[in-house]
């Protein structure tokens, strides 16, 4: 498998220097995710996703790069050439799937960039956790969260659901005009996936103008992410995360794997279904 690398120039001093410059938009407010809008809204073109604060494009994938505790993390986020639509009433729309895998490497041997990514797996095995996603897009542009499958090594499945399901509801993970100060709810099953979402500021950065939203839970007091979404108006990418439990783990965008690694079996299945 050869990997081709394309490197961001975006680093840990830049951030600092564009958190200091970030622009003061009007602020926002609570954004209906509700069902009733879910069914109002317009979803012929629901599997392409082209919001340009996060472009989804068939067949493309992300390499994520973390180091916390002396263990490196891998996590690359595939957007497969599949949809689906096996949802509950009355979430019956084509969404995207998109495979999420995390590996870990507890002695952090590859802690920049390998030559080869197979390197890195072949090294550390089957990955800590899998995911499939499901994303719909409505014609105005926001992108909402239908569900999830997870498996993680040490078994189960826990946040994972099915948007109309047991009482599950799909919420949005980017909207199509995002202002300053707006909230809203980015999936809804009681108990087990509870999230939410802030836009907090935007800021420059080499060209493009960077969108950060704060994501938390109820579920997890203490556990908040700050994402950065960086757009150059048309396109745009999830280009690195802070994520804050008691201490900070930064999660950067390092490039992207020509051949991804085969999903193995035991991951989760890419087609939804009603929790028991």
């Amino acid at each position: 498998m050869n990997t081709n690398w394309k490197i961001p120039c975006r680093t840990l001093a830049a951030t600092a220097l564009l958190l200091a410059t970030a622009s003061s938009l009007q602020a926002g407010g609570l954004v209906d995710t509700s069902v009733d809008r879910f069914d109002d809204a317009d979803f012929s073109a629901s599997a392409i996703i082209d919001n340009p604060w996060w472009t989804l494009p068939a067949r493309s994938n992300f390499l994520y790069f973390a180091e916390s505790g002396g263990e490196c993390e891998w996590n690359l986020v595939e957007v497969l050439n599949s949809t689906t639509a096996n949802f509950g009433v009355p979430y019956d729309v084509n969404a995207r799937i998109v495979l999420d895998r995390a590996w870990v490497d507890p002695d952090c041997e590859y802690d920049g960039i390998p030559a080869n990514f197979d390197e890195v797996v072949d090294k550390v095995g089957n990955p800590e956790e899998a995911t499939y996603d499901w994303f719909a897009q409505d014609s105005d542009g926001n992108i909402w969260y239908m569900g999830e499958d997870t498996y993680s090594s040490g078994g189960g499945n826990a946040g994972s659901f099915v948007a109309g399901c047991d009482g599950a509801e799909a919420g949005i993970v980017m909207l199509a005009d995002p202002h300053k100060g707006d909230f809203y709810r980015q999936e809804y099953y009681a108990g087990e996936a509870e999230d939410w979402g802030k836009v907090t500021t935007f800021i420059k950065a080499d060209g493009l103008t960077c969108l950060k939203i704060k994501e938390w839970s109820p579920l997890s007091t203490g556990h908040n992410e700050h994402k950065f979404y960086c757009s150059n108006g048309v396109t745009g990418a999830l280009s690195w995360i802070e994520e804050l439990k008691g201490k900070t783990v930064l999660v950067q965008l390092i490039g992207s794997v020509d051949t991804p690694p085969v999903a193995p079996t035991h991951d989760p299945a890419p087609i939804p279904s009603c929790p028991p």
